[in-house]
Parts: structure tokens; C-alpha cells; sequence
């Protein structure tokens, strides 16, 4: 064997073995082989070009949305790692298309794709170089752009919005065009994380979207139109939700008929006629400190008229025992659409009661979980406790401040959650301790998800550049029957939880 022919044997090895380790821009110079090895290289070529094509649709599929031709939900996920893992801050937008169900059902869907690729015009033409936009659902956009704040992003989009609406409407085009948006800013090195992101911008964008909807124009169809006397929600549904809390008031007030609809509580709470009162805003009006009157009755005014679309106040309410109760209203006015009518939402809280909420982690307070042990005690049901600690939360506080102390609890609730699956009730009992109370699950099933909190609730928190992961305990206390005070219950929890081996995490000594 001659020397050339086994120099062109190892250039083919080797071309090989950098294939085999996912080199996706290896080539091998077909030229330079001895004659008798030319063939075997050029078909090795070819091979790899065909490979590469699979490889490049494989790849198109899994990033690539097929009618837009953005990138989809894949896509987005796998950019957003790369600007994390780099720590790049970025805003990102989150947009969803307004009334494109509207777009199919009455027009087709072959319409309804013609109006999804129009937004992405609209939205392709607003971007900036280093923007990206991607299509992760149906009528859901979400653009990213490193360079812009949340201001400029907002006002981008606005006039682009705006623009849209002008170009389609007053009968130049079927359906008005449109979309909302909600913005936010995000740094990871300044522990930003991905969960705050979507919350953030998704409840910005649900805001948005509440106070702008677009109301498209009518059919003739006499069934498209909003019913009169259609009751403005679901009974059982409205239920629940005034059931939840003892301190909030939903409330939800058809603008066209006067007909309203408030929980059982305020009724309790205010000596409220009935649950379905008509003239609400003036019987409530009524009951408004005399000093506070005007100024809610104006801006009341504003939201009936179309003015606002938000409305934000503490005031102060006369309640049954003929006392004034400091409350906080927040509404918003839905404008009408073709199966609903102008309707004014939203929800009271009473300032002047015990809230039972941790502000921190958005669970029950210690307050609540007396409660609730106390609610078992009377019914003498059995009852399974799952307790957690989340140790060294005051090194936390002292070396990085409350804020990263509160973003530790608050991210351990939202594992807590995930872990519990909702089959038991949550509550942040004190300081650091958590509690999670099942009523109704076997002993074995108890202690299983006990188990999984344990692997997976001290998950890691970023302050800055640097990662936390907090270390946790926990313990499990069975009852066949909740037969003494929640006091002496929760002492047993604490002493087991000081007995309990600690799953360890970061240390900051």
C-alpha cells in the first residue's frame, strides 16, 4: 500500500469520526484522494448533503411554524435558554390576536389564516434588527428583543395597533383588526426568572385586553346580538368564586339592562336587597361615605360612558352594623361583543376585616390553617399534614435583603404547589414553615407526595450571578381524627420538623 492511498484512507477516517461527533459542517476534500479512493469520497458527499437535508427539515418542524414561517413554541423556548445561559437582558411581548374565533366562525378558517399572517405583517414591519418574533398557538405571538426597553417595545406596538385598526375599519375591510400585548423586562443575572416573565406579560397583556377590546361591527343575524334579560354570569360558577374569601366581593353589573349580580357575603356584609339587584351603582352609591360619594360617582361615570375601562379606589362603605368599612375597588368595563352585552366586572375587598392571605406567597395565612384544623375538629375528620421548613431564610435576608428572602418563599409556594397537584390545601403557616393539609388521601398517598416535595421543592433561586438552592425539612403527621386544638397540632408539627434530617442546599457561612 503506498503512502498516498493510506493518507486518503486516513482522511476518510477522520472525515467519518467528525461526522460521528455531530460536526454539522464537516467536508472532506474529494480532490485531494488518491483515483481509486475518489469514488468512494464522492459518494460519501453525497450521503452527508442528504443527511444534512433531513437533518435541516428535522430541524425546520421542530423550530419552524409552518404557516407563518416564525419560529414556534420550540423555537422560542430553545432562544430564550441561549439569552439566559448568556445573561442577556431582554423584554419580550407577549401577543394574542383579538377575536380570531370571531375571524373563523363567521368567515372560515382559509380567513382566519389570511388575518393570523396580516398580524404578522403588522408585527414584522414594527421590529427592530436584533428583534424576534415567534408564533407559539393559534392566535399567540411573542416578540423578543434584546435591545429595546418595555416603554419603547410598548409604544411600538401600540402604534402599530392603532395603525391596523384605522386601515380596517369603517367598512374597509369584514372585521376590524387588532391585537393586545403585554410587556415586560427581564435580566437573568439580576435573578429574573422565566416563570416571572410569563406572569408578568400575560397579566399585563390580560389587562390590556380588557380595557381595549375592540368591538366589532354588528351582523344582522338577530342571534349574534346580546340577549336583554340573559343573566350576566353562570350562577353556580359566580358561586364558587364568592365563596373563595370572606374578605372579597366579585360583583358583575350588566351596563345595558341595570341587572347585577353580587356574592353571598356582600349581600351579608352591606344589607344588600338581594343577590340581583337593578340600580346597583346608585344603591351602592348610596351607602358610600357621604365624603366619598362625589368622587366615586365620577369615576363610576367614566367606566358607564366608555371613558375608562379601569377603575381604582379605596373608599370608605357603610356595612350591616351601620359602620363605616374601608374598602378597595377594582373594576373593568367589557365592552359588548356580538353574544355578550357592556358589562362592568370586578371585585371589593374589605380593608376592615382580617385578610387571610400571605401577602409573600399568595397562600392561606397561619390565621386560615387554624382555621381550617379547627373546621376538621368539628366534623372529627381524620387528617394528613405535610410540614416544610425552608431553612436559613434569615442568612438569606441578611446577605442579599427581604426581597430575595420573599422570592425564595414565594418560589417554594409555586413548587408546593406543583408537588401537592390540588389535592390538599396550602398555607404558609409561620416565618419560614409551610403546611399542607389533606383531608381526604390515605396515609401512603400522603407520605408519596411528601416524598416528592422533598425532591423537588428546594428548586434553585438566582441572585445576581449567584445560585441558591435552600435547604428544606419535612415531616409528616397522620391523624385518624383532628381531635385537639390546632395549637397543640401545629407545636407537634414544629418539634417533628426540628427532628427531621435536612435535605441539604447552599451553604452561605
Amino acid at each position: 500500500m503506498n503512502e498516498s492511498y493510506r493518507l486518503g484512507e486516513q482522511s476518510i477516517i477522520t472525515h467519518l469520526q467528525r461526522l460521528a461527533n455531530g460536526a454539522s459542517t464537516a467536508e472532506l476534500d474529494v480532490a485531494a484522494l488518491p483515483t481509486e479512493l475518489r469514488a468512494i469520497g464522492e459518494q460519501l458527499q453525497k450521503t452527508f448533503a442528504i443527511l444534512q437535508q433531513e437533518r435541516e427539515l428535522l430541524e425546520r418542524g421542530a423550530y419552524i411554524d409552518s404557516l407563518t414561517n416564525l419560529g414556534n413554541r420550540g423555537g422560542l423556548d430553545c432562544h430564550i435558554d441561549q439569552l439566559w445561559r448568556k445573561g442577556v437582558p431582554f423584554t419580550c411581548a407577549y401577543i394574542d390576536i383579538d377575536h380570531l374565533k370571531h375571524c373563523n366562525d363567521t368567515f372560515g378558517h382559509a380567513e382566519g389564516n389570511r388575518y393570523i399572517l396580516s398580524i404578522c405583517r403588522a408585527l414584522t414591519e414594527t421590529m427592530e434588527p436584533n428583534d424576534l418574533l415567534f408564533r407559539i398557538g393559534g392566535d399567540e405571538f411573542v416578540l423578543i428583543s434584546p435591545t429595546t426597553d418595555e416603554a419603547e417595545l410598548e409604544q411600538r406596538l401600540e402604534r402599530t395597533r392603532a395603525n391596523l385598526i384605522e386601515a380596517t375599519s369603517g367598512g374597509k375591510a369584514p372585521m376590524i383588526a387588532s391585537f393586545s400585548f403585554g410587556c415586560s423586562r427581564v435580566d437573568p443575572l439580576a435573578g429574573d426568572t422565566r416563570r416571572q416573565m410569563t406572569k408578568d406579560a400575560d397579566r399585563k397583556m390580560y389587562r390590556y385586553k380588557l380595557m381595549h377590546r375592540v368591538q366589532q361591527p354588528k351582523e344582522n343575524d338577530a342571534s349574534m346580538h346580546p340577549i336583554a334579560n340573559q343573566p350576566p354570569c353562570n350562577d353556580r360558577v359566580f358561586q364558587a368564586i364568592s365563596m373563595s374569601s370572606e374578605t372579597r366581593y366579585p360583583f358583575i353589573l350588566n351596563l345595558d339592562t341595570g341587572e347585577s349580580q353580587w356574592s353571598i357575603n356582600a349581600v351579608r356584609d352591606f344589607d344588600l336587597p338581594s343577590q340581583h339587584p337593578y340600580n346597583s351603582l346608585d344603591m351602592w352609591l348610596a351607602r358610600v361615605h357621604p365624603e366619598d360619594r362625589d368622587s366615586v360617582r365620577s369615576e363610576l361615570d367614566m367606566v358607564v360612558n366608555g371613558a375608562w375601562h379601569f377603575h381604582y379606589m379605596q373608599y370608605r362603605v357603610m356595612n350591616t352594623a351601620g359602620k363605616y368599612a374601608l374598602c378597595e375597588c377594582t373594576g373593568y368595563r367589557l365592552d359588548s361583543t356580538e353574544t355578550e352585552p357592556n358589562m362592568y366586572v370586578g371585585i371589593i375587598i374589605n380593608r376592615s376585616l382580617a385578610d387571610t392571605t400571605d401577602s409573600v406567597t399568595g397562600l392561606g395565612d397561619i390565621h386560615a390553617l387554624v382555621n381550617a384544623i379547627g373546621e376538621m375538629r368539628r366534623v372529627a375528620r381524620k387528617a394528613g399534614l405535610v410540614a416544610i421548613k425552608i431553612d436559613d431564610i434569615a442568612k438569606v435576608n441578611a446577605r442579599f435583603g427581604f426581597d430575595a428572602g420573599d422570592r425564595v418563599l414565594a418560589e417554594s409556594a409555586a413548587c408546593l404547589m406543583d408537588c401537592s397537584r390540588g389535592k390538599g390545601r396550602l398555607f404558609r403557616s409561620t416565618g419560614p414553615m409551610f403546611v399542607a393539609l389533606f383531608d381526604d388521601l390515605d396515609p401512603e398517598e400522603t407520605d408519596a407526595i411528601a416524598e416528592e416535595i422533598e425532591r423537588f421543592l428546594g428548586s434553585p433561586v438566582l441572585f445576581g450571578s449567584f445560585e441558591y438552592q435552600p435547604p428544606i425539612r419535612v415531616a409528616t403527621l397522620h391523624l385518624d381524627a383532628v381531635d385537639r386544638q390546632p395549637v397543640s397540632i401545629l407545636n407537634e408539627l414544629k418539634a417533628l420538623l426540628e427532628e427531621a434530617p435536612q435535605v441539604p442546599g447552599t451553604k452561605l457561612d
